[in-house]
């Protein structure tokens, strides 16, 4: 926990980071900054949302503390010009989240009994829908379309699940993925785009659930799966031009090898 000391020291960074935005937004300040709207924003909190995720897969705490930094920048950005638009300030994103916060964790600031994870969760869902009235026209409603693909598709089941649409275990969900690698492999020989694509939606759309049944989260997995290929792959690169060789000019045999050889030195 933090010292007076150091609460004082973070309150008065804090306060010196507003002043900062304010100053960049004001007449006089940079154009550049001046010039951004919630909409032109957006692409940055993606890119820096994506970067902090990257930090924390590399196990990197100074990275992770610098690119924290650029992500509360742009959270500053967007509650600067909602001030100036005369609709909600710094504090009111504060306040809210802070009546939020309590709200929604009673187990800890008031007299509510939440002894798990799963106990949490369900008293979580349960104060959204009567106490803060988050009621959607769908039971799967509320989950953003601009999520990435599989962390929606997560989502989405995750939900339905709570209503009882679901599997009884892995092996059902097992069996399910079979069936729909069977009509997929009944598509190729058609050739045709759209019905691949659906049957390979089908495909993943399974393999999301059976992430669920194993508690994984299939968007972390993915990144870490691309993150491992592009270890290998590089590594390749080098035991290639060690070898007076190239990825490019080596035939399938040979980089079969290669990536044999890189996968057991890489994680």
């Amino acid at each position: 926990m933090l010292s007076l000391v150091d609460e004082k020291t973070a309150m008065d960074d804090f306060r010196k980071l507003v002043d900062i935005m304010v100053r960049l937004r004001a007449e006089g300040g940079c154009e550049w900054d001046r010039a951004q709207t919630h909409a032109s924003l957006r692409q940055y909190l993606l890119e820096e949302t994506h970067e902090v995720l990257d930090a924390i897969t590399r196990k990197d705490p100074g990275h992770l503390c610098e690119e924290l930094g650029d992500l509360l920048i742009q959270i500053l950005f967007h509650a600067r010009i909602a001030q100036e638009n005369g609709q909600f300030d710094i504090s009111d994103v504060i306040s809210t989240i802070s009546e939020k916060m309590i709200r929604r964790h009673p187990h800890v600031f008031s007299d509510a009994t939440a002894d798990s994870p799963e106990a949490v969760s369900l008293q979580w869902d349960h104060i959204k829908k009567t106490v803060e009235n988050r009621n959607h026209a769908s039971l799967i409603g509320g989950v953003p379309r601009n999520f990435p693909s599989l962390l929606r598709a997560a989502k989405l089941t995750r939900k339905a699940a709570r209503v009882g649409f679901d599997w009884e275990n892995t092996e059902q969900v097992l069996a399910k993925i079979e069936e729909e690698m069977g009509e997929l492999l009944e598509a190729l020989p058609r050739r045709r785009p759209e019905e691949l694509e659906h049957e390979l939606g089908d495909v993943l759309f399974s393999l999301v659930n059976l992430a669920r049944f194993l508690n994984v989260n299939p968007e972390v997995a993915m990144m870490a799966a691309n993150e491992r290929f592009v270890r290998r792959f590089q590594e390749m690169e080098k035991i290639a031009a060690e070898t007076g060789s190239s990825i490019e000019n080596s035939d399938l045999a040979t980089l079969d090898r290669f990536w044999e050889m890189a996968k057991k030195s890489t994680t």
